[in-house]
């Protein structure tokens, strides 16, 4: 067992003790030679030496509903106080179509009951009205029972979880008659029936399961991406990318949904070959990129990249990993090592992007077995950067057991992330690279790691508004070289 499951002696800590095969207890043995501590409750002290699972300055702040809610609107999680920030009177209040509970263990929901309730409209008043259910009871969704609201209650759930610092909870959602999914409450430490003791305790296992197998892995992680760029005509309008391209392919195009759920594809995509070596991937990004040069034949089109280079049209940057196991661990380290670097180097015009695109934590599994971190600004803006982000992915996937700083636990530095504060992340930034100079790994590619730290230190910020052609060399798709993969790699 490398995981130790702490608690108070509370009653159900206790229960969950008895279902799972997890060692537990009231202190630590100093025997005790594992890695994780499952923290239950905020009646014992913090365990600095140890990595942990819900840490219990985390469990306190969230149970604080100002400072919980306050997280949750800047991850741009709506709650029922931002709700009522824009409503115009009391008689804005929220009411709810159907609520529900969804209890989320490490990243994955566990079970979600519902609570429906009836929404009448009166006909002289013209104001809502609630009729309850009868028994005005919480019942658990089948997974027959399954729709658009409760997977989306299911999704905000979770990233309001990882969003507080947490790892498991209760959290409770609400869906407007509007179709708007508020969080409503969340609980670090929730009463547990037999249920979801069965359930929790199973999650604890099989994330202890999952986490020793991590531990033993030796090979490294697999890299892949998709980043996006724009095409703007010399009169700076954009032209849409499904003009040239289809969606599927090495590359192609991608959606935007707008209000209404109108769907339009603005967008263009690279989809290269993945590969274990970050240099390699980069390679495999400029041959895409000269496919697309033969595709996208109005050579009078700029092509942008970055977070936001035009308003309504933000870009992606997502990074693909397999062969390893997606955790908590792993996104929080690449949330602090990788998207709080590249914040320094970011346009102004980036921020924008955020939090609707770019929140923390932001990621997609993958019918592969992998996942996608989506949280990344489109980094094609020059080989360079791209190199140094493929470099430092890989060495934070193959090492994020030595990267323990979270300094993203703190709300001040999460702001600082999302309002794009470069003179806050900067000291922090400064003592992150630190531990990345610390592993052995630094030294493999210690010469593209070197180029985006000096980057990094003095700050100087992408173009978005530039040509990413001219820093890759790509030339217009009626000369052959364009396709020389070797002129920049």
């Amino acid at each position: 067992m490398v995981t130790f499951f702490l608690h108070a002696g509370e009653k159900e800590a206790m229960e969950l003790a008895e279902r799972t095969h997890i060692p537990h207890g009231t202190e630590v043995p100093d025997t005790w030679s594992g890695q994780v501590v499952i923290h239950w409750g905020a009646a014992h002290q913090e365990l600095p030496q140890f990595a942990a699972l819900q840490p219990v300055k985390a469990i306190i702040r969230a149970q604080h509903r100002r400072k919980r809610e306050a997280i949750l609107q800047l991850s741009g999680i709506k709650t029922m106080t931002s709700q009522l920030s824009t409503a115009k009177g009391s008689q804005d209040r929220p009411i709810f179509m159907q609520k529900y509970k969804v209890a989320v263990f490490h990243l994955q929901t566990l079970l979600v009951y519902e609570k429906k309730e009836t929404v009448l409209l009166s006909e002289k008043s013209l104001q809502h009205q609630r009729q309850f259910n009868v028994n005005g009871a919480y019942i658990e969704v089948q997974p027959s029972q399954i729709n658009f609201h409760v997977r989306r209650a299911s999704r905000e759930s979770v990233k309001a979880i990882y969003a507080l610092g947490l790892d498991y909870g209760l959290v409770t959602i609400g869906i407007t008659p509007n179709g708007q999914t508020l969080v409503l409450d969340v609980d670090p430490v929730p009463k547990l029936n037999a249920r979801l003791t069965q359930l929790f305790a199973q999650a604890m296992d099989l994330y202890d399961h999952s986490l020793a197998k991590e531990l033993e892995r030796k090979e490294r992680a697999m890299l892949g991406c998709d980043p996006e760029f724009l095409l703007m005509n010399p009169q700076g309008k954009v032209v849409f990318a499904d003009r040239f391209l289809m969606r599927s392919g090495a590359v192609g195009c991608d959606a935007i949904v707008l209000s209404g759920h109108r769907v339009i594809l603005p967008l263009a995509e690279l989809r290269p070959q993945p590969s274990v070596e970050p240099l390699q991937l980069a390679k495999h990004v400029r041959r895409t990129m000269g496919l697309a040069a033969r595709k996208i034949h109005d050579e009078s089109l700029a092509w942008l990249s970055g977070g936001m280079p035009v308003k309504g049209y933000p870009l992606g940057g997502h990074i693909h990993f397999s062969r390893c196991w997606m955790n908590s661990h792993l996104l929080r380290a690449l949330d602090a090592y990788l998207a709080l670097p590249l914040v320094m180097i970011e346009d102004e015009s980036t921020r924008s992007r955020r939090p609707r695109y770019g929140f923390l934590g932001d990621f997609r599994k993958k019918s592969h077995g992998g996942f996608e971190y989506r949280t990344l600004p489109s980094w094609l803006t020059t080989p360079e950067i791209t190199k140094g982000v493929f470099t430092l992915a890989a060495l934070i996937v193959n090492n994020y057991w030595q990267l323990p700083r979270q300094p993203l636990q703190e709300p001040d530095i999460q702001a600082a992330y999302y309002h794009g504060d470069k003179f806050r992340l900067q000291e922090e930034v400064a003592k992150l690279w630190k531990d990345l100079e610390m592993l052995k790994g630094y030294e493999v590619h210690k010469a593209d790691l070197e180029r985006l730290r000096l980057r990094i230190a003095t700050g100087e910020p992408w173009n978005e508004m530039a040509d990413i052609r001219i820093a890759w060399k790509i030339a217009p798709a009626a000369r052959k070289e364009a396709f020389d993969e070797e002129i920049m790699l």
